[in-house]
């Protein structure tokens, strides 16, 4: 089952290489889109009332791009579904819990521990303050290990866990160095939510070789990884797909698959948006300084920047890379540049975010397929509502 899904996704996503394999912020106009002209001449017409609507519905653009790109699938397509196990029950978590715990992540945790109904003990990998090993114990009775790489989290979770008489055995240990693996054993249900990147990789590869009895995942942040290029997980994927055969996934690529940002409060919205014209208006005036037309990667930086102006902004970055150059008395040329190019690259965005659940889902079946190659029954769905988080897929897996 998973393994045709996966066919299925992967043979999509190739068809439509075009329309989400680029980097934006290396483009200077709109992406190539196969040549579609009618289709950038459609996305250069919607205004910034037309673009917050289609960004916030998608479904009501589907039908317009259809006409550019008829292979188009909505994303409610069925070739997207997965089995729903979001639960929509009233709270009965006990006040005491609920403290220091935001709203929504407080959601999080509870929906997906209602995803555990077995009294094996937990091991909880990237396990934070133990937030979510408690909640377990509280509703199974299960003995909790922790296993968490910053040491101040764990003396937090087990002041908690001490404070409210749960056993839960906190652990500081680096798991990307093997320092967990001697924590799972094959008696034992492995959780792990929204631990990033290579952290839920490690996991999986060590309860398949620890034979742990279950594990449960909701992966993210797929890009942070060692890997400069996407390394698959599972023999299916390695030896079968054909959007690898022509295709090197990239960090920029695992990113799309990450970027629906549906929780974000109007503020954050409106300070990632700063920060991707300022980079951009940068990019534009480091081309025309230094009289070359590469793209010039800034790294993160301080979020304090986006509170003063952007000759700041732009000082920071040339003394980070060591750049030599003067900046210009007069910038507004460049942020010009950056404005128009960062309005393409939103109007871009709007064809690419129909990809973004594809793409996870292929990178979540290729984390199932692994699981069922070392021995699982395998189980993808969701756990909660997007709205919660965009985040909510779910892998089980049980021996």
């Amino acid at each position: 089952m998973l393994s045709s899904q996966f066919n299925k996704i992967d043979k999509y996503l190739a068809q439509l290489m075009g329309y989400w394999h680029y980097n934006a912020f290396s483009l200077v106009g709109y992406p190539a889109f196969n040549e579609n002209s009618a289709l950038i001449e459609f996305l250069a017409s919607i205004d910034q009332a037309k673009l917050s609507l289609y960004q916030n519905n998608p479904s009501l653009l589907h039908p317009l791009l259809k006409q550019f790109i008829p292979e188009l699938l909505d994303v409610s397509d069925p070739l997207f579904e997965v089995k729903d196990l979001s639960d929509k029950l009233a709270s009965n978590i006990p006040f005491w819990f609920k403290n220091g715990i935001k709203g929504r992540k407080l959601t999080q945790i509870e929906q997906f521990s209602q995803r555990i109904n077995d009294q094996l003990p937990i091991l909880e990998w990237c396990a934070g303050k133990g937030h979510l090993g408690r909640l377990i114990h509280f509703k199974n009775n299960n003995p909790v290990t922790a296993v968490e790489w910053n040491d101040e989290l764990c003396l937090q979770g087990k002041v908690l866990a001490e404070k409210h008489a749960i056993p839960q055995t906190f652990y500081q240990a680096n798991v990307l160095l093997n320092e967990a693996d001697i924590h799972l054993k094959q008696e034992q249900h492995a959780v792990a939510l929204h631990a990033c990147g290579d952290l839920h990789r490690h996991l999986i590869n060590a309860a398949g070789q620890s034979e742990t009895e279950k594990v449960t995942i909701s992966p993210c942040c797929y890009h942070l990884t060692k890997d400069q290029y996407y390394q698959p997980l599972s023999n299916h994927v390695q030896q079968t797909s054909q959007l690898l055969s022509g295709l090197t996934l990239s960090k920029q690529d695992l990113k799309l698959a990450v970027s629906q940002q549906s929780t974000l409060g109007a503020r954050q919205t409106e300070l990632n948006d700063q920060e991707v014209w300022w980079r951009l208006s940068f990019d534009c005036l480091q081309k025309a300084i230094r009289g070359t037309s590469t793209y010039l990667n800034v790294p993160s930086f301080p979020k304090t920047l986006l509170s003063s102006d952007f000759s700041e902004f732009a000082q920071w970055v040339i003394e980070c890379k060591k750049l030599s150059f003067e900046l210009p008395a007069d910038l507004s040329e460049y942020l010009q540049q950056g404005k128009e190019r960062f309005n393409q690259v939103r109007r871009a965005e709007l064809v690419s975010q129909f990809f973004r659940r594809p793409l996870e889902l292929w990178l979540v079946y290729d984390r199932g397929l692994r699981l069922q190659e070392w021995g699982y029954q395998v189980q993808v769905s969701t756990f909660c509502e997007s709205q919660v988080t965009p985040r909510n897929l779910l892998i089980q897996a049980s021996r």
